[in-house]
């Protein structure tokens, strides 16, 4: 958007806000969760969803929907946050995963309490206000018209290592930032739902039995729903050629963002499973990850597995992203610049050491018992119970 169009758009949501505001009061048992990332309700909307939708007194309105780039597409989205607005000056409870535009042009309801429940888990790559004036980050001339990650009153986190790098990027006091936990970390402590899936994937899939299945999840690249490279970082033909070994596949999983941009070609090699098995499905079926700058790390260290880091555009991505920690000490497996090296890695992974991995997942998921979601839905009916 140019700037002038920003501070015209944000005038007219401004205006429309205040006009609900005197038209309509809060209704103290709406919840609402809205997204921009999703068509439909996933991750940790979900979990926490499911908690509290089983309260008859609740009422909740979902908003999701993604921006199509086109023309008409941008004018639907549009029509889509002026009608979101009504949403956020009527409600309780207003939960996020993201960005959120709405938000943050208006002057918010006291009595409207704003969440946000984020869509990464831990504090890996700097994001929101700490990447002020960098390359995939917003520039100071745009943050004096829309101050982003703004009205947010709490935000929920995986550990306290990650309440004061959510503080900065969100420019909230460290107190509103809470760490209850990741709901949607739950998934791996359903032990019966977790060993049906392995035997359900193993009957559908007989010839992977017995292999090494290793889960490539590389970070999306790019800003806003536009990726930047159209083709993966990791060369999976030269990978194949470079691990020489038969007892092996990779089980691709690729960000939302990057699907529409990169085709997986199926070999005995390479599945991409997106429309069979969720990336958390394919994280309890995997026997290691291979990632670059993803911050699946966190979820994945829960399962004590091995996992590698193919990175070689690290000093590039350096400058143009950065982290909140120093990368080579941070991350916990080796790093790899070269394929050669990568597939070296891994075929010596029979018997990892897996002490740095299990230090990593205890300093960055403190609540490993299934009962995040549990936790976070109870924070949020705190605020229905005082609005009764």
């Amino acid at each position: 958007m140019k700037k002038s169009l920003t501070y015209a758009v944000k005038i007219l949501f401004q205006w429309t806000y205040r006009i609900l505001v005197v038209l309509f009061p809060v209704n103290k048992q709406k919840i609402v969760i809205a997204s921009y990332r999703e068509e439909k309700m996933s991750d940790n909307f979900k979990w926490v969803y499911d908690q509290i939708r089983q309260d008859p007194s609740l009422q909740f309105k979902l908003l999701f929907k993604k921006m199509d780039n086109r023309l008409l597409g941008k004018l639907k989205y549009f029509c889509h946050l002026l009608k979101a607005l009504y949403h956020i000056a009527t409600c309780r409870v207003l939960l996020l995963d993201d960005y959120y535009f709405p938000l943050y042009v208006i002057k918010k309801r006291e009595e409207t309490v704003a969440i946000q429940l984020w869509h990464a888990c831990g504090a890996f790559k700097k994001f929101g206000y700490s990447l002020k004036d960098k390359p995939s980050g917003p520039s100071s001339e745009y943050l004096k018209i829309v101050p982003v990650h703004s009205n947010y009153d709490y935000a929920i986190v995986s550990s306290p290592a990650a309440v004061s790098h959510f503080a900065e990027a969100f420019q909230m006091p460290e107190d509103k930032v809470l760490a209850l936990g990741v709901p949607r970390t739950d998934y791996f402590y359903n032990n019966a739902r977790l060993h049906q899936l392995k035997a359900e994937f193993e009957k559908a899939n007989p010839s992977l039995k017995g292999k090494k299945k290793l889960l490539y999840a590389p970070t999306f690249r790019g800003s806003g729903h536009h990726q930047e490279n159209k083709s993966l970082t990791l060369d999976l033909s030269a990978f194949k050629h470079a691990l020489n070994e038969k007892d092996f596949v990779v089980m691709v999983h690729l960000h939302p963002y990057m699907r529409q941009h990169v085709q997986i070609e199926n070999d005995d090699f390479v599945i991409d499973f997106e429309d069979q098995y969720s990336l958390y499905d394919l994280m309890a079926l995997s026997d290691a990850l291979i990632t670059d700058y993803s911050s699946v790390i966190f979820e994945y260290s829960i399962l004590q597995r091995p996992i590698y880091f193919y990175c070689p555009d690290l000093e590039e991505y350096l400058k143009e992203r950065d982290f909140y920690y120093p990368f080579e000490s941070f991350v916990p497996g080796p790093i790899s610049k070269n394929v050669t090296s990568l597939a070296e890695d891994i075929i010596r992974f029979e018997h990892p050491d897996t002490t740095k991995i299990k230090d990593f997942s205890k300093t960055f998921i403190v609540h490993q018992d299934g009962q995040s979601s549990r936790r976070v839905a109870e924070f949020v009916r705190t605020f229905i119970a005082k609005a009764e």
